[in-house]
């Protein structure tokens, strides 16, 4: 075993966090939370911003999705800087693009310019979301890397979504159809907040050990609050991996890289609870602005609680098992949502668990890309994975109004069940390379042998693994 896997699994193998540690954590994945804050805010900002510049049903679900849009051109192109340059200089930066577009979408003049300015604030957060989710699995120890990669980024997209729900309403109480100004601006507080206590981090040291940068990962482990071993100089000339956006899908990494991608750009369509809620209560639902603002905050909360769920479980019952048990569930409550559209409370009840199972199974696929692939690979692999995923979203959120007025809310949703049912499916035919338990320096090869389920080998691993 060389000098750096030795590091590597004592790093890996971490059960209790080290306080700068932890704070490195939270902070990165509180980045979701500006996320969660402006993707469901303009879901809010919609029903204000409809009747002002009169838009189409299409035009208004193409204002929902532009960010979405925005944020897959962010992984695409991101990814692979992130890889060759680092993951920290990206996170911090692109958190100050985004406060400025924050502060100019308050002040846009017609629609031309909001979308313009939309797109931009998407790409931004695409970029955040390649490096820092990248950078959470790096530095989150193996027996807790599923829930703070996962589902802590989870929690603070739902309490973001939830904040910008409840500021929309009250913006709305007291300053009418011209509130959707200050509800897009204030989207910058919380950014600023987090964007200051990010500067101070360091650079991820797994991506340093990989990059033969063996002073600078003692330094950031010292950062951390974790000693590094003085064994670690040993390393210091070994070459930098390199890689590109085709080696994601050459082998060995095929199967699991085409499984994690799959699953979390097909994931989007097993449920429309996120920007298209208010739109769906208020059109579909035949609520008021104000019910289906309310109703879209319950929806947050059960998005929290699947997350807080996810949080205790997904280190114990496994990544792909959450992925089937979320996709199932998700396509028994759309049917549901069709057959109880004509009782509000029931509605509205179904559609709360809703994003209970969206939530849950999100904490679960959104780690998939980072645990399966190497170091070199991972940030690109991210890129590509949550990029089409944004795209999805982004045309999930565009076309579903569309559908709904074209072929009615039950065809619409029966689709969707249909999408769910057969990702669930496919999400266990790959269970054999559940990341669970698996240090990120470990290949991640199939768990089953020809008798079955074997143990993981761990010193044979990692004596075999790069960092």
């Amino acid at each position: 075993m060389n000098d750096v896997s030795q590091y590597l699994v004592e790093f890996d193998g971490t059960v209790t966090l080290t306080p700068a540690r932890r704070r490195a954590l939270t902070l990165i994945a509180f980045g979701e939370f500006v996320d969660g804050y402006d993707l469901i805010a303009i879901g809010g900002a919609l029903l204000m911003l409809r009747p002002l510049f009169n838009l189409t049903p299409a035009e208004t679900g193409f204002l929902g999705a532009v960010a979405f849009f925005g944020a897959a051109v962010g992984l695409f192109a991101v990814g692979e800087i992130a890889d060759r340059f680092g993951r920290r200089n990206v996170f911090v930066y692109t958190f100050w693009l985004f406060i400025v577009l924050s502060l100019l979408s308050a002040v846009v003049s017609n629609y031309t310019e909001l979308l313009i300015v939309r797109s931009l604030m998407g790409v931004a957060i695409g970029a955040d979301i390649a490096a820092s989710i990248t950078f959470l699995a790096e530095v989150a120890p193996t027996r807790s890397r599923g829930g703070w990669t996962g589902a802590m980024p989870q929690i603070a997209w739902t309490l973001g979504a939830f904040l910008s729900l409840a500021v929309a309403l009250w913006l709305y109480t007291w300053l009418g159809e011209g509130s959707w100004r200050w509800l897009l601006g204030l989207g910058a507080l919380p950014a600023l907040v987090i964007i200051l206590g990010r500067q101070a981090l360091p650079e991820s040291p797994r991506w340093l050990l990989s990059q033969g940068r063996v002073q600078e990962a003692e330094e950031s482990m010292r950062l951390l609050g974790i000693p590094a071993s003085a064994l670690m100089h040993s390393a210091s000339t070994e070459k930098a991996a390199q890689g590109s956006y085709l080696d994601i899908f050459k082998q060995p990494h095929t199967s699991r890289a085409l499984l994690a991608i799959i699953i979390i750009s097909v994931a989007p369509l097993m449920s429309p609870a996120s920007v298209v809620a208010p739109y769906v209560l208020k059109y579909v639902g035949l609520l008021g602005t104000t019910a289906s603002l309310k109703g879209s905050m319950f929806i947050w909360v059960g998005g929290f609680v699947g997350s807080i769920i996810a949080f205790a479980t997904i280190d114990r019952i496994g990544r792909l098992t959450s992925t089937v048990i979320a996709c199932w569930g998700c396509a028994i409550s759309l049917v549901l949502l069709v057959q109880w559209v004509e009782n509000p409370v029931l509605f509205i009840s179904v559609y709360i668990m809703l994003g209970v199972l969206t939530w849950f199974g999100a904490s679960s696929f959104w780690t998939l890309p980072t645990e399966l692939l190497p170091t070199h690979l991972r940030a690109r692999a991210q890129g590509v994975g949550n990029g089409l995923c944004r795209t999805v979203i982004g045309l999930t959120v565009w076309i579903i109004p569309w559908s709904v007025a074209t072929f009615g809310f039950p065809v619409t949703f029966y689709i969707l069940a249909a999408a769910a049912v057969l990702l669930g499916c496919y999400a266990l035919t790959g269970l054999r390379f559940e990341p669970m338990g698996r240090t990120l320096s470990e290949e991640p090869a199939p768990r089953s042998t020809s008798h079955g389920t074997a143990p993981v080998n761990r010193s044979t691993a990692t004596m075999q693994a790069k960092p």
